[in-house]
């Protein structure tokens, strides 16, 4: 099961707060959230119910801009789901992000983790979101919600699994390795739709 989230303040000086700008850093292994001016910060785990969490949790934001850093890996997911609910977020070049460290001094600085330094580049730069086209929008969803069936597919599956009889089990594992197999191929066309559009670009 996916880890709650978990949130803590760094103290920071005292700031309006209607506009808030996120810097958002995925990794293999978490998420990373920071939100500026507050200073808020949580992590959690890397998994797909996490990232639809952390989505929800910034809609209630509603912040000015999310920042992420393109690389072009677990930030797509990411980008994807954000721009299901109508998040604004951009996705900024590596090498701008390490210059913009540089020249804020971020080094050992424990307010700018990679997160708290994307955050710090949207409050002071500004970059402009560039939304998705409708058209992918909606092919995101589509390919979200039946991501989403085969899921449920699979829990019914392994349900019957545990009493159907030796040959239907066999059947039945068949059928959820297809499903899982599915399962990848969507999450391939989600993150290829999201990198081959103008906002990862």
């Amino acid at each position: 099961m996916a880890a709650e989230l978990q949130v803590v303040t760094l103290p920071q000086e005292v700031f309006s707060v209607e506009s808030r700008f996120v810097g958002l850093n995925a990794t293999s292994q978490s998420i990373e959230v920071a939100v500026r001016p507050t200073g808020e910060i949580w992590r959690t785990e890397f998994a797909d119910e996490t990232i639809t969490a952390t989505a929800a949790k910034l809609k209630s934001l509603q912040p000015k801009v999310i920042v992420m850093e393109g690389t072009g890996t677990f930030e797509l997911p990411v980008a994807g789901v954000l721009a299901t609910v109508g998040l604004p977020f951009a996705i900024v070049n590596p090498r701008s992000i390490r210059e913009f460290g540089r020249a804020v001094g971020a080094g050992g600085r424990p307010e700018y983790t990679q997160a708290g330094l994307l955050a710090r580049f949207g409050e002071l730069i500004h970059p402009e979101p560039r939304p998705l086209p409708d058209e992918v929008i909606v092919k995101l969803k589509d390919l979200r919600t039946r991501r989403d069936d085969l899921q449920q597919m699979i829990v019914l599956e392994k349900t019957r699994l545990g009493t159907a009889s030796e040959v239907l089990r066999k059947d039945i594992q068949r059928h959820i390795t297809f499903m899982d197999q599915s399962i990848a191929t969507i999450n391939q066309e989600f993150n290829r739709t999201v990198r081959l559009s103008a906002v990862w670009r």
